[in-house]
């Protein structure tokens, strides 16, 4: 699906104007619309997908990926749902410290995927 359709979707869910998102998301109507109908070159930057990813309660990583907006390193995480709820939660719930921690977790399952003879399985 494409970005403006999307957008689009979501804002009719809600039960929003064009006019009301716009606001609520700090952009020009008739730029939103362009927006949701696809007009080429008007895909947003990463602040204004987020923006409105706020004024919508939608998952700002979702927007992100349909907009092409994540960096090719999250890619893979942002483009599923699982990821991004993954990434949410922690997002919530972590300190940096806990970071770190959650590093060297996975860095020890990483080692002993590595080190285990091939042909076995846990």
């Amino acid at each position: 699906m494409e970005f403006g359709s999307r957008m689009r979707q979501l804002r009719r869910e809600r039960g929003l104007t064009l006019r009301a998102l716009a606001e609520a998301a700090g952009v020009n109507h008739t730029y939103l619309s362009k927006i949701e109908n696809n007009k080429p070159g008007f895909v947003p930057g990463a602040e204004t997908v987020r923006a409105l990813a706020s004024a919508l309660g939608a998952d700002p990583l979702e927007l992100l990926v349909i907009a092409g907006k994540v960096p090719p390193e999250l890619e893979h995480m942002a483009a599923s749902a699982s990821g991004r709820r993954f990434y949410s939660r922690s997002k919530a719930i972590t300190l940096p410290e806990d970071w770190d921690a959650l590093s060297e977790l996975l860095e020890s399952k990483l080692r002993g995927h590595s080190e285990r003879p091939s042909g076995s399985s846990k």
